[in-house]
């Protein structure tokens, strides 16, 4: 089915605008932390997790990527000493965040926040911030909408 080219605007504003934002916390913490993005989103999910451990499958779908790509993000973690991997068995390998990933977390914080305030909270109203809120969590919502 053919959609209207407002859903398809709607669709391709929604992935730029998400992707410049994201773009650009990347660029500041590469430039101030030397770690990306996807990294410190790593890290978060890590951190806010029971014990500050998870299995490698389950923070693979918390952050969006392949298992081969999560391997890789680990390794890098794993060599500035911000993650440590435990072996469950030869199959089974879980991460945790060490006290340097917390403290890395800690510095990031705060570049974040700015970031994203200066390149997405301020340009929306407050009502615009409750609807794109709303939205959000609609899409996230893993159930069928009522029909």
């Amino acid at each position: 089915m053919e959609r209207p080219a407002a859903d398809r605007d709607a669709w391709n504003n929604f992935r730029r605008a998400a992707g410049s934002v994201i773009s650009q916390v990347d660029t500041d913490l590469q430039q101030h932390l030397r770690v990306g993005y996807t990294d410190v989103d790593a890290l978060l999910q890590l951190s806010a997790a029971e014990g500050c451990c998870l299995r490698m499958a389950p923070l693979a779908r918390a952050v969006s990527r392949s298992p081969s790509a999560l391997t890789r993000l680990v390794d890098r973690l794993e060599d500035r000493s911000l993650v440590e991997r435990r072996r469950n068995s030869p199959t089974d390998v879980s991460v945790e965040v060490t006290g340097a990933g917390r403290d890395l977390l800690a510095e990031a914080a705060p570049r974040i926040i700015a970031k994203v305030e200066e390149r997405f909270w301020s340009r929306l109203t407050p009502e615009e911030r409750d609807t794109l809120s709303s939205i959000c969590r609609k899409l996230m919502d893993e159930r069928p909408p009522d029909c």
